[in-house]
């Protein structure tokens, strides 16, 4: 039996994204965002929420470019720091010890250390509530080299990534491989 507990963002496992931006002035920012997602496959695109007055909103309008890091296990105390203090007032990265890294193919910073690294332009912006959705094509994506096969293909099996219980307001790591996703079409015919 099923019990209700109210209206909850239960969408588990929410995944933990850094938002990078560079500010108003210049500076290397990073933001952690839970509320984001692939939102389409043509053109290739990811969402994610922002509140009007967080400081990378800001630069998020105005720059209209940015980075969206994968952290791995190893860094979870830093995503959250991200996400519990303010660029306005605190150099993250400093406050960390993490890199800010220029991206290669748009004007935003992403974390040196974090495994992957998606390269976004802003497309679409629309105001859903307290926050606004951002809707972000793909440009590139960056996978750290200890993440690739021989071939160049991404090998994630053994990734220590973890994601955010917005139910509990924890992190858990990821688990173990399940199985080839799209590999069950005759399966229940």
């Amino acid at each position: 039996m099923k019990q209700s507990i109210g209206k909850k963002p239960a969408i588990i496992p929410t995944p933990v994204l850094i938002i990078g931006t560079y500010d108003t002035t210049g500076k290397a920012n990073g933001m952690t965002a839970a509320w984001g997602g692939v939102c389409s496959s043509d053109p290739l695109s990811i969402s994610f929420s922002v509140q009007r007055t967080r400081h990378t909103y800001q630069a998020l309008i105005e720059k209209k470019e940015c980075t969206i890091c994968i952290p791995s296990t190893a860094h979870v105390k830093e995503a959250d720091y991200f996400g519990v203090s303010s660029g306005r007032d605190r150099d993250k990265f400093s406050d960390t010890g993490l890199t800010p890294v220029r991206a290669p193919s748009v004007n935003a910073p992403y974390v040196g250390e974090f495994p992957i690294v998606i390269e976004c332009r802003i497309t679409h912006v629309v105001d859903v509530g307290v926050h606004d959705l951002f809707v972000a094509e793909v440009v590139d994506v960056l996978i750290d080299d200890s993440y690739l096969t021989a071939d160049g293909k991404p090998d994630l099996q053994e990734a220590p990534f973890f994601f955010y219980n917005p139910l509990d307001r924890s992190y858990y790591k990821t688990g173990e491989y399940l199985m080839r996703g799209f590999s069950t079409g005759n399966l229940f015919k």
